[in-house]
């Protein structure tokens, strides 16, 4: 069963920003969410936790074919989209 989606205020802001609706960036920033809610095992193989700028600990995904990164968190019910950036986070000093 897929996770529900849940948007922080910070990624609505973000979004806001960095997205015009039908655009091919809210396109892709549409799949890569899609592809995080409907997937069995998260984070997902090329996913990294990150820290710092600008949100703290969270999981990072790059958007396919765009200079987009998407941080979340998640829990087994739900994916939370906390903030989108256009760099690239710092890892956290535990990458795996």
């Amino acid at each position: 069963m897929a996770r529900r989606v849940r948007v922080s205020t910070w990624y609505a802001r973000a979004a806001g920003r960095l997205l015009k609706r039908g655009s091919p960036r809210a396109d892709a920033i549409g799949r890569t969410t899609r592809a995080l809610a409907a997937a069995d095992d998260l984070p997902g193989p090329s996913d990294y936790e990150a820290k710092a700028h600008p949100i703290g600990r969270a999981w990072v995904r790059r958007v396919g074919g765009r200079n987009l990164w998407l941080w979340y968190r998640f829990t087994d019910e739900e994916v939370v989209l906390v903030t989108v950036t256009i760099e690239p986070p710092v890892p956290s000093d535990d990458e795996h």
